[in-house]
């Protein structure tokens, strides 16, 4: 017999059990009650001088007892079972309308974690490996320009600008998160993206705030991430070049 089936029985035997306990109850309540009803006409009737009239009622009320207890009992019994197979049913079967609980998101892995960790690293080290590769960025950080005047270091970096500039189009295409100017005058309403937009300087109170664009931001509005090979080592950003 499957676990299924045991639970199923037990749950009837408990709906059955409370019902069977409801009905003793109402048909308990309701018999006292008619007993009661019929006690009090019994003392009428005895004080009365028209006691002719009250012992019909007397009579049918006798009579009516009677058959509560002969027909009222097993009929209460009977609606009350059946009001017991109807629950049972309805616990058994739920309505298919009701909305099924969503299936809970498989956990995450450790792997899987450090598999998106690793890709993030190396999509990070791409975007230097590619400044490096078309601007020679890293060398141009790594440089001492103690040694260098003002001229050489401006005419370097020309080069280099240039160069990193086409290398970050490539992959993005920028555009401002503010349009007003750097140095104009902005109010910013109640409301306002703080991811977008970063309040410098004495912040006190709550918005409109009104100040000074320091900052225009900037967002893309198209991102190419490249497929990387798998085969490369993660943290290799540009390789030595030796000259045949």
């Amino acid at each position: 017999m499957g676990s299924k089936t045991i639970s199923s029985r037990r749950t009837f035997s408990v709906i059955l059990l409370l019902m069977w306990l409801l009905c003793v109850l109402i048909v308990a309540a309701g018999y006292q009650g008619l007993v009661l009803i019929s006690d009090h006409l019994k003392t009428a009737a005895m004080a009365t001088s028209d006691a002719e009239s009250l012992k019909t009622v007397i009579l049918w009320f006798s009579g009516f007892i009677s058959k509560f207890k002969t027909i009222a009992t097993p009929l209460l019994a009977a609606v009350f079972f059946l009001w017991s197979l109807l629950l049972w049913l309805r616990v058994r079967h739920p309505s298919a309308q009701q909305p099924s609980a969503l299936p809970a998101a498989p956990p995450q892995s450790r792997e899987d974690t450090t598999a998106r960790e690793q890709q993030d690293a190396r999509l990070f080290l791409h975007l230097i490996s590619t400044l490096q590769k078309e601007g020679r960025l890293l060398d141009f950080f790594s440089e001492n320009l103690d040694a260098y005047d003002d001229a050489q270091i401006g005419a370097a970096v020309r080069s280099i600008h240039e160069s990193c500039r086409n290398a970050v189009h490539t992959y993005l295409t920028l555009k401002p998160v503010l349009e007003q100017d750097e140095g104009a005058a902005i109010t910013l309403q109640k409301g306002f993206d703080t991811s977008a937009i970063k309040l410098v300087g004495n912040v006190v109170g709550e918005p409109p705030f009104t100040g000074t664009v320091r900052h225009k931001g900037w967002k893309t509005t198209r991102l190419e991430i490249p497929t990387l090979s798998a085969s490369q080592d993660a943290s290799l950003i540009a390789p030595a070049e030796v000259e045949i």
